[in-house]
Order: C-alpha cells, then structure tokens, then sequence
C-alpha cells in the first residue's frame, strides 16, 4: 500500500538547492570564462555536502544532470546552511529519489525543468503485493510522462527566482481508487550570499482521495518565508489556509476554515526567542456520529532563552537513543527556559449537539536550570522543584458542567472547587517551591 508521507516538499527543497547554485553564477562569472564552468563549480560543492550529481550533459545552450541525496545527514544541514528547513528525518525519506534537470541559458534567464526519475526507496519498498505493483506500474508511466514537473525561472540581474508545478489530475485503478489533484502551486524568492532570504509559495488546491480510507483536501494555502538574521534561526514566517477538510473512514474527520500564523525566532547571543500567534475561524472533528466543535480558536505564545546549538544536535538525535537524546534536552533547558501563554481561548464550543461559550487561558513557567531530566522520567514531582509559574484559566459555567461528567473530572471538581467571577469559572493554578496550588489549596501526590 502506498505510504502516506509526503514526498513534494522533499523535492521542493531539492528544486530550490538547486536554484541556489545555479543563481550564484551572478557573483563567480566575471572570474569564470563560462556559465557552464560556474555550474560546475556549484554541482561540485553539492557533491561534497551529501549529494550526488551524475548523467551530466553540456551543451552550447542547454544543460542536463541528474541530482540525488546520498548522504541524509550531511545535506539536511547543508540546507539548513543556505536558509531552507529540512529535517533529517525529512533527507532520509528521499533517499533512492532522482530528480532529472533540464537547463537552458537565455539572455535574461536560466530556465530549470525539474522532473523525478526515481521514487523514494521506502516507498518502492512498501509495493509487495500484485494490486501494489500494478499501481507501481502506473506511477512509474506518471514519472516517465513528466507529470511531476517543475519549472523555475532565475532571473540574471537580480536576485530573484520564480517557478511553478504543473498542476496534476491523475487516477490510479486498483483494488482501491487514488486520485491526486494539485491545482495552481507557484513559488518566488529572493536570494542574498548564497542563501534563500525571502521565499513565497500558494497553490489553489491540493486533493488525495483513497477509495473509502482517505480524502483530504487543502484549498487557498499561501506561506511567506524571510530569513531575518545570520543564522537559520532568525526568521519570520506567515501561512494562510482558506479551507483543511480531512476524513480517514473510521478514523474520523476533520474540518478547518480560514487558518492563519504567523511566527518569528530572534537569535542573541546563540539564544533564541520563539513566537506564534495562530487563529482559527471553526474547527470540527467527527467521530462516529458525535461532532466536538469550536469557533474562534486564538494563541498567542512564545519559548526564549532556546540554545540553537543543542536544538540543532536534537534535531539530529534518533528519539530512540534515550540517554543521547535526554542529555541535549537537559542540555537545551539549561538556560531558563521561559515559557509565555499570552492567550489561548476559544470562542464558543459546540458538543453533544449543544453550543456554549468556551475558555481562556494564559500562562507563564520557567524551568531552572538544574532541570535533571533522568529524575524527571522516575519522579514527576521533580518538576515541581525546578519549575515556577502561573497558569490562569476560566471557562464557561455550560462547559464546566459538560466536563464533569466524567468521573474523574467531577472527582478534581469536589477537591478544588473554582471561583465564580462575572459567570465565569476560575482556576488559578501556581506552581512555587515545589509545591502545585489549585485557588490557594495545595495539591498532594
């Protein structure tokens, strides 16, 4: 059966690699006798940074060469270098992926069509079965067809990129349907010392349908990316979503309208500070028949005093090696952490088939540095030595009502109550000395 990871990101990041290399032809130029000789100084560079470059073609006008990651690692932090944000584990899952690359020189322009010759090994991998490997068979004529293709412009006096996906309307026959549609993606940016400063992407919809299993759908998305600083840590980004419709049979479904982000991270003194600030017009789940709805959800939140050196070690730590992975994260604390919840509400909340008002929430922690994350996993209440904070949270009278129906909740009911302030119900929540007090009354563990 055909993994559910995404691909098309992955190729994008290599597409826009790519472009950085070609791009930077404006700066080695006046030394090389040839825009042939510039490329091949950029492809060498890739090749020493986790990629492979083979099947090079050089002609008068006109270019080809096939691109590929052979070393995960080394070129999800090459990326990283040059402003793009890749995950390693996002490298690995394009392992085996041969993206072809047609170049033309024009007068004003280099012109890239970028096209997949390969699928992913872990994909490849997962087509066992006959059904499998017919559909196998007709992603590969897609592939042979060109229908994953992309198309980039860079222009030559500035520095600047634009480029564009086909849009792909396709139906694999099987023992299930797939049908995959991908209606007006385009991206520009803006390219500084080698590195992608400002990055634009929008698609008008994207569509999988899987017989009864799956059938998602994301409509009107557009993202803003400017790197801010020095580091690949310094940014701001902003995305938009018109409409998220998810549903995956017995799994439930999702629906969401009018998304919107926007997040910033400052570097100072190889510390950084985080922020997001998202808000939600509705947002739905189904399960069997029972809807859990709310409107107006808002956050407005930030992380500081985050050590980029050890979230980037983090980022490189298989979850698996505990003991690696618990020593960065100790490590990442170390700088007392703050964490700020300015707000997280929501508007109205609709259960039962009953809408009522909803909450809000604000919050304040920092976390010691002496945070012993080993004795944090054996006792909890560890934590509450190490942490100081207040979380404030009211919520409607109809809501608290539909909480306690569950037993334990109404058990946390009888033994703190909360305060009544303009029909409102009003937990303080502080956590000082080690100790957790819920409106004043100590908790006991």
């Amino acid at each position: 059966m055909m993994s559910r990871k995404k691909l098309g990101f992955g190729i994008l990041v290599l597409v826009v690699a790519t472009v950085l290399y070609y791009f930077n032809h404006t700066q080695q130029v006046k030394n090389l006798n040839t825009l042939q000789e510039a490329v091949n100084v950029q492809l060498t560079q890739m090749q020493m940074n986790g990629f492979t470059v083979s099947d090079r073609e050089i002609k008068k006008e006109t270019e080809h060469f096939v691109v590929q990651i052979n070393d995960p690692e080394k070129a999800a932090q090459f990326l990283k270098e040059k402003g793009i944000q890749v995950t390693l584990e996002e490298a690995k899952e394009l392992k085996g992926v041969q993206i072809a690359t047609d170049v033309s020189y024009l007068k004003d322009t280099i012109t890239l069509e970028l096209y997949p010759l390969t699928l992913p090994t872990y994909l490849t991998a997962a087509f066992t079965t006959e059904n499998d490997k017919k559909v196998l068979g007709q992603i590969e004529a897609m592939i042979k067809k060109k229908t994953f293709l992309m198309h980039v412009d860079i222009t030559h006096s500035t520095t600047t990129f634009t480029g564009h996906i086909k849009d792909i309307n396709e139906v694999l026959e099987g023992e299930k349907e797939v049908k995959i549609t991908l209606h007006g993606l385009q991206f520009s940016g803006d390219i500084k010392e080698e590195k992608i400063v400002k990055y634009m992407q929008r698609f008008n919809t994207l569509h999988l349908y899987m017989s009864n299993e799956i059938n998602r759908t994301i409509s009107g998305y557009q993202s803003h990316y400017a790197l801010t600083g020095s580091t690949a840590y310094d940014y701001t980004t902003d995305y938009s979503i018109e409409q998220i419709n998810i549903a995956e049979g017995e799994e439930g479904t999702l629906f969401a309208d009018t998304i919107v982000l926007h997040s910033t991270s400052i570097v100072k003194n190889g510390l950084a500070t985080e922020t997001l600030k998202a808000k939600i017009k509705n947002l739905d789940l189904l399960f069997e028949k029972e809807k859990f709805g709310m409107q107006t959800l808002e956050l407005d939140m930030n992380v500081s005093n985050l050590d980029i050196d050890t979230l980037e070690k983090l980022q490189k730590t298989d979850s698996k090696k505990e003991k690696e992975f618990d020593t960065h994260l100790e490590t990442l604390v170390s700088n007392n952490m703050h964490f700020d919840i300015a707000n997280l509400s929501v508007n109205k909340v609709t259960l039962h088939g009953k809408e009522m008002n909803g909450f809000n929430l604000d919050a304040k922690l920092d976390i010691d540095e002496s945070l012993d994350i080993y004795r944090l996993g054996m006792k909890p209440k560890h934590a509450l030595k190490k942490m100081e904070g207040d979380i404030n949270l009211s919520l409607s009278k109809e809501l608290l009502e539909l909480i306690k129906e569950d037993p334990k909740a109404m058990l946390t009911y009888m033994m703190y109550r909360p305060k009544r302030v303009l029909g409102q119900r009003v937990y303080k929540i502080e956590i000082q000395n080690g100790t957790l007090k819920i409106n004043g009354k100590p908790v006991e563990f």
